[in-house]
């Protein structure tokens, strides 16, 4: 499968048990996980990392690798990251587009999350 057929999304979490999401005013879902596509030869943990920042600004660490998703000849990998410095969740300018999320504001802009990814983040935060 080439690289243009893969996206990379990072699961990042940060207490007080919130989650990073990049706002999509007037689109369905109107908030998404940050990531991309990956350059040649990256990483998926590096293509997290570099999606995240310029997507949101924020510096993570990516993780582990929670799963692969094929759903319309698009694999999907989903990375568990931490950001590099102490956040806090209203800090993040406006223009950026992004921000931190409660597990229940996830629920209800991302209702369709994959499974595997609503079951770390019910492992990793706290409601």
């Amino acid at each position: 499968m080439g690289r243009e057929a893969q996206l990379v999304l990072a699961v990042v979490t940060a207490p007080p048990g919130r989650v990073l999401l990049v706002h999509r005013p007037g689109e369905w879902p109107p908030a998404i996980l940050p990531g991309g596509r990956p350059q040649a030869r990256e990483s998926p943990g590096a293509t997290a990392e570099r999606g995240c920042l310029e997507e949101a600004g924020v510096e993570i660490r990516a993780g582990r690798q929670l799963g692969r998703l094929l759903d319309d000849g698009i694999a999907t990998i989903y990375v568990a990251a931490r950001p590099q410095h102490e956040v806090d969740p209203e800090e993040i300018p406006i223009s950026v587009r992004a921000g931190w999320y409660t597990l229940d504001q996830v629920d209800l802009v991302l209702p369709d999350l994959w499974a595997p990814v609503r079951h770390h983040l019910s492992k990793t935060i706290r409601r």
